[in-house]
């Protein structure tokens, strides 16, 4: 096997990792995250940088995982380090607005924290 081949199957093997983790973690469909970017209650709790990230995490969630990137791998990695980080926070804390307007911001609806009207 050469340099480049063994390359591209460790690449392999980390994307299919991250796309599975990536799957679990964002629990909206493209249509809901897509919907939710529409919400005005998406701009409560987060910043603008953040919200402008949807259509791109939408997409992600749609695309198929043998057409990943890197950067792609990158920005999975992105959303389930703050997920993760923000599920923490939601355990040690109980349901808050702040977590549920972030949680959706990153395509993730917690379980039992709902955004109020």
């Amino acid at each position: 096997m050469t340099l480049a081949q063994d390359l591209r199957e460790l690449f392999d093997t980390e994307r299919s990792r991250i796309a599975r983790a990536f799957r679990a973690s964002v629990n909206m469909s493209p249509d809901e995250i897509r919907a939710w970017a529409r919400d005005p209650r998406s701009k409560r709790y987060s910043f603008e940088a953040t919200r402008r990230r949807l259509p791109a995490l939408a997409a992600l969630r749609e695309k198929a995982e043998e057409d990943w990137t890197a950067r792609d791998v990158a920005f999975a990695k992105r959303v389930l380090s703050f997920n993760a980080r923000m599920e923490g926070a939601l355990r040690r804390d109980g349901c808050r607005q702040g977590y549920a307007v972030s949680l959706r911001n990153w395509g993730r609806r917690p379980e039992g924290c709902e955004v109020d009207p």
